[in-house]
């Protein structure tokens, strides 16, 4: 199961993770706090500020479907008013879907959202507090929905010192790169993951990566004529995105699993 903010942020992560994990057969829900409807708007024939919401979320079944999902579920809050929203109901909400599901591994942000967006750090403490929430058996079992303890709990992550050589790669050509753009809200050298702490690489083969370029082409309106996924060619593409990575977290895990791993399932 994911648990992000808005559509995209699971397409943009691990969708090549995800590919692999239904062509094994393994059963992936996606959860989505928000519809992204304040959003950019890449070309205006795609949408309105009114109906941006329901063409995103048209957008993300769309790319789940690219990689093989089909069980997406959004818990209808509001894009970029996640930190406002009643605590423990959004709690009691994501409790519910993780009861009903039952996953043996959960992927979420880190908590510094990967750079700063306030929606991306309030579900990361949405999740984990739902996480041990469900895990709780004095929790009561609405609608019959049994506590359920998850096996593995990891954070996307980007590479900080990549980050840092990307930023230096960009300078040299004239160009600027600050991930997140005006939704960051942390300095640059505080966004991303240190290297030492990411645990997991999985190295996509040619299925998982053509299936994820074909689920990040699903979010139209948000990607721009001039942007990466655009311009640059497949190769190119796949040299820079064609690993995705992560943290495992070992205090909602079920147990200490021997890192460095290449496979989210490994020691299940």
């Amino acid at each position: 199961m994911t648990i992000f903010a808005h559509p995209d942020d699971e397409t943009f992560g691990l969708a090549g993770t995800l590919r692999r994990a239904t062509s094994a057969g393994r059963a992936v829900a996606v959860v989505c706090a928000t519809r992204g409807e304040a959003g950019q708007i890449a070309d205006p024939s795609l949408a309105t500020q009114e109906t941006l919401g329901a063409v995103r979320e048209r957008e993300l079944r769309k790319a789940m479907e690219q990689v093989g999902v089909r069980d997406v579920r959004f818990l209808d809050y509001h894009d970029g008013r996640l930190p406002e929203v009643d605590h423990e109901e959004a709690v009691e909400k994501i409790t519910r879907h993780i009861r009903a599901f039952r996953p043996d591994v959960v992927v979420t942000f880190p908590a510094n959202g990967g750079y700063g967006h306030v929606d991306h750090i309030a579900i990361h403490h949405l999740t984990l507090d739902a996480l041990r929430a469900a895990a709780d058996p004095a929790r009561s079992h609405e609608n019959g929905l049994a506590p359920h303890r998850i096996r593995k709990l990891y954070f996307v992550a980007f590479s900080r010192e990549r980050m840092v050589k990307m930023q230096e790669e960009a300078a040299r050509e004239g160009r600027d790169y600050r991930p997140g753009g005006d939704a960051a809200t942390i300095p640059f050298e505080e966004m991303g993951v240190p290297e030492a702490e990411i645990t997991t690489r999985i190295i996509l083969s040619d299925d998982e990566f053509g299936a994820k370029l074909r689920a990040v082409h699903s979010h139209r309106t948000q990607l721009r004529a001039d942007g990466p996924w655009i311009t640059l060619a497949p190769e190119a593409l796949r040299a820079f995105l064609g690993v995705e990575a992560f943290q495992l977290v070992p205090e909602l895990s079920d147990r200490q699993y021997t890192a460095p791993e290449e496979d989210l399932f490994a020691g299940l």
